[in-house]
């Protein structure tokens, strides 16, 4: 178990890597289009509430990383109007997808300029869910006639279900009762959501299934971004994508389910020294 885990963070790092620097001549124009914005309005609450706020601000919580995830649920959040305005799915569709295209370039952003913060990964994880889940719930809204779909979101569904309850109850197992609840669900979250390799497999297989039903049902609309490339593919291939990635992430979701109940060692040790570290602190 201990050399699954070594090869795992080797790989989970490389791929990293690679991402940063495919992604760098994106993120650093990002980050200098949010710079003066940031320095501004951090100035202006330095001014007001102090040089400690100031910092909180620039260091934080201002960075071009978050920013870039709040465009994320900012998208989110027009789709869901949209959905009970009225709005076509083809709409819809268009501003989820570029929501989840975010996720790309968000992380990238933050370790190209060592500015990895707690909020940003809370902010990141809760985005790209929503977003999901958002998704999986417009499939069973509009391709609900499609019944050789509905047993994969189910399914889908059930493992994400899973998931949560198993992660729930290693947390209630291993927080300490003598350390103030908040500070327990921070340092666990610091240790379960870092995402390996094959959890950001998993998600975007799931990304691709999901979003390859909106892109079937929007494919004849001729406003759909995508119109001119899914007409020149044939119905099957695209059907045959969705399948073939989300046969591959019910595989990968036991892995997860797996790796999640044997909850190793080496995480329990640095969970549990950083409450102790907390405590003495206190």
């Amino acid at each position: 178990m201990a050399e699954e885990e070594t090869l795992t963070s080797q790989t989970t790092s490389a791929e990293k890597n690679v991402r940063d620097k495919i992604c760098y001549p994106v993120t650093q124009p990002i980050w200098w289009i949010v710079w003066p914005f940031r320095k501004a309005l951090s100035w202006t609450a330095g001014r007001i509430f102090g040089e400690r706020t100031q910092g909180i601000l620039y260091k934080k919580i201002l960075t071009p990383a978050n920013a870039l995830t709040s465009v994320r649920f900012w998208l989110l959040i027009e789709a869901m109007i949209g959905f009970f305005t009225g709005a076509t799915l083809t709409e819809q569709t268009k501003l989820l997808f570029f929501a989840i295209i975010t996720d790309f370039f968000d992380g990238p952003t933050a370790r190209n300029n060592n500015e990895v913060t707690e909020l940003g990964t809370y902010m990141d994880h809760i985005g790209d869910w929503s977003v999901i889940i958002w998704v999986i719930f417009l499939n069973f809204w509009y391709l609900w006639h499609q019944t050789i779909l509905l047993p994969f979101l189910f399914v889908s569904f059930l493992i994400i279900t899973i998931l949560l309850f198993i992660n729930i109850a290693k947390f209630k197992r291993f927080c300490d009762p003598e350390i103030p609840w908040i500070k327990n669900i921070t340092e666990f979250a610091n240790e379960e959501l870092q995402t390996d390799v094959w959890g950001r497999i998993q998600f975007g297989l799931l990304a691709i299934a999901l979003f390859g039903g909106l892109f079937i049902e929007s494919a004849n609309n001729p406003d759909f971004i995508f119109y001119e490339l899914l007409q020149a593919l044939p119905a099957m291939a695209l059907i045959l994508v969705i399948y073939t990635c989300l046969a591959f992430y019910l595989v990968l979701g036991g892995y997860s389910i797996r790796d999640a109940i044997d909850y190793s060692e080496t995480k329990i040790k640095k969970f549990r020294e950083k409450l102790r570290q907390f405590k003495n602190n206190a």
